[in-house]
């Protein structure tokens, strides 16, 4: 074998090479690298995400794909992670009137054909009845292969059951509905002791 043929070999093998580890498909890169994938993937649902284009979102989601929301709310398969957000924010009573959120990954570990990712989502909503909330959610996920791709098979996103925007709105809420009862009932009393003041006053005799 000439030493031209040699040299050509081998520059095509390492060509070869550098494109399997490389390669990519339109929804991430392929199992060669799946660190890569992943990262892939997950720019992709984050911009997805943050536009508002669920359709793209949805289609990295596995067909049995189970996502538990904040509100403890479960969607099971495509089709309802479409309806959950079509309810929430373009039905006829939508609740959330706009979400952007910029996750941060704490971790990921891979093992083989699946991995998991979490972290904190950094969300924030704005709600129909102009109310702003940052969540600061924390999100786990485990991703699967599929063929030459990665999706997400398990969402689970939580906040802080003591700390968290809804807490303290409702909180707020309350204060100010108790500042308005404790005002009502004052007045309610201070009427009441008047009035009574007032008829002892008038059954009282005359002085001479």
């Amino acid at each position: 074998m000439t030493q031209s043929l040699l040299s050509a070999l081998f520059v095509f093998m390492l060509t070869a090479s550098i494109a399997l580890a490389q390669s990519t498909t339109q929804e991430g890169v392929t199992f060669a690298d799946p660190e890569a994938a992943i990262a892939t993937m997950r720019n992709e649902l984050v911009d997805s995400f943050n536009k508002g284009d669920y359709d793209r979102l949805i289609s990295h989601l596995d067909e049995n794909v189970v996502i538990t929301w904040q509100n403890a709310e479960v969607c099971r398969g495509p089709a309802e992670v479409h309806a959950y957000y079509d309810k929430m924010m373009t039905g006829p009573n939508p609740v959330v009137k706009a979400v952007h959120a910029d996750p941060q990954v704490d971790g990921r570990h891979i093992y083989g054909d699946w991995a998991v990712s979490y972290g904190k989502m950094n969300d924030h909503f704005t709600l129909t009845d102009g109310s702003e909330l940052n969540f600061d959610s924390r999100f786990t996920a485990t991703i699967a292969r599929k063929g030459d791709v990665w999706k997400i098979t398990a969402f689970h996103l939580s906040v802080n059951a003591f700390d968290n925007a809804i807490l303290k709105m409702a909180i707020g809420k309350t204060a100010t509905w108790a500042g308005v009862i404790v005002g009502i009932v004052a007045l309610l009393v201070g009427f009441v002791i008047g009035r009574v003041t007032k008829q002892r006053r008038a059954s009282r005799p005359a002085s001479a």
